[in-house]
């Protein structure tokens, strides 16, 4: 459902004067409780930016994620035993475990995204120098043969010109017709990688635009083969062999995955409660990819995702009720929300996380470090502290909450962004929550 910009009007006058004093009184009583710090080092660290140019960070852009050297200084500066495992809940495309691989730790990953984890895989995957020298023999002989099976939707035929598409669709024959899945794996994400490039479409906050003076890529298997050999190239320079597991689902549906390791630190980034949907955003390469073969199946991932966003039919029921989410969620909903299913949605997504804590913790090690990278949001001028509600969860939990650490000042919507700002000064920002397991 598209937002809707409407002037802002409080629907419930009564229940909104009786919770607003409540509301200030939870603010001040979180921001005394929590140590918070800044530490502008991380201001550029709290996203993928600057993965785009490095060495296997960059053979598939995603826009949600972290920057390796967050990773990096993390695990540097914990120094947590080898013999545990990294543990990131919303991997992603697997930077925590490919920064993990290159330190010479073992990493579990787990995201509900299948485009993310096929990544992950791919890029946490070790290559013989036999299987480097296949690549480099196959991408030598590229012989385009269109695919037998040709995705179908609506929006394919709108975002690619028919001479586009064919191309893409004769790279993807190219790979289907190798015999061996690793290879297949590394060149189909080589095609995915270029998608976007090929289409009159480019990623857009919570969605994909139409950019109809997009550059036109002349010869697009040549894209496709520079591509190939560029993360050849990588495997040549950085070839890692640590245990990375890769898993395609949520860390509380596949618990079982887990329960038996010991984790020496957990970092990681969960979806931000501010309605995004990365089905959304990554519909083009989830349909080129086959990974979704009908509308249907975009439900199927967006039913099993953390409550953050409201494009699909989610659980109402809470199984661990907290009374200042319920505080917050019943505030904004004295407002004219743009999708009356937002409070519900405030309270499933810290419900969600609530889970995520109590698994973490059943399998961190005493002392291990957990640090979260996440934002703040805001619903009609009302501040949603994510970052130390999150501490606060996490302490009934059984976690001692650190610090939080303040990376960067946090943009709202634009007909919100003066209103939280002067409202909530530093509280519109995007931190790091440390927590250490008890």
């Amino acid at each position: 459902m598209p937002r809707k910009s409407e002037e802002k009007s409080i629907i419930n006058k009564a229940l909104y004067s009786k919770l607003a004093p409540q509301y200030i009184r939870l603010i001040e009583r979180l921001q005394n409780k929590y140590e918070t710090i800044e530490n502008d080092y991380f201001s550029d660290l709290v996203n993928f930016k600057q993965n785009k140019e490095n060495a296997k960070h960059g053979w598939f852009i995603y826009k949600q994620g972290f920057a390796e050297d967050l990773v990096k200084a993390l695990i540097s500066r914990e120094k947590p035993s080898k013999k545990y495992y990294v543990l990131d809940p919303f991997a992603g495309v697997g930077t925590t475990n490919l920064v993990a691989q290159s330190m010479g730790y073992k990493s579990i990953g787990f995201d509900i995204n299948p485009i993310a984890t096929f990544a992950a895989k791919v890029k946490t995957s070790f290559f013989t120098e036999k299987e480097s020298s296949r690549i480099s023999h196959l991408i030598d002989s590229f012989s385009p043969v269109r695919s037998k099976v040709i995705p179908d939707s609506p929006l394919l035929e709108k975002a690619f010109s028919e001479d586009s598409f064919e191309k893409l669709m004769s790279i993807k024959g190219f790979f289907e017709n190798i015999n061996d899945e690793k290879m297949q794996e590394f060149f189909k994400l080589a095609y995915l990688s270029i998608v976007e490039r090929c289409s009159n479409r480019v990623k857009d906050g919570n969605g994909i635009k139409i950019m109809n003076n997009k550059p036109k890529i002349d010869n697009l298997h040549s894209l496709f083969l520079d591509k190939s050999r560029s993360m050849l190239r990588d495997i040549q320079s950085l070839n890692f062999d640590s245990e990375a597991v890769i898993i395609n689902g949520s860390l509380t549906k596949n618990f079982d995955a887990i329960k038996n390791k010991k984790i020496g630190i957990v970092i990681f980034s969960p979806p931000y409660a501010n309605c995004f949907d990365y089905c959304e955003v990554y519909k083009l390469e989830l349909w080129m990819g086959e990974f979704v073969r009908d509308y249907s199946d975009f439900g199927k991932y967006r039913t099993i995702a953390v409550r953050s966003h409201v494009n699909s039919t989610f659980d109402h029921a809470i199984a661990n009720r907290n009374k200042d989410v319920d505080l917050i969620a019943d505030l904004i909903s004295c407002f004219n929300v743009w999708n009356k299913n937002i409070p519900d949605m405030v309270r499933g997504y810290f419900d969600d996380m609530t889970q995520i804590f109590e698994k973490m913790k059943n399998v961190m090690v005493k002392g291990a470090k957990c640090f979260i990278v996440v934002a703040n949001s805001g619903y009609k001028g009302i501040l949603v502290p994510t970052d130390l509600l999150f501490a606060d969860i996490a302490k009934e939990v059984g976690f001692k909450p650190l610090q939080i650490i303040h990376a960067r000042k946090m943009r709202a919507s634009s007909q919100q962004m003066d209103e939280l700002n002067g409202k909530y000064g530093t509280l519109m920002r995007e931190s790091i929550v440390a927590l250490e397991k008890i």
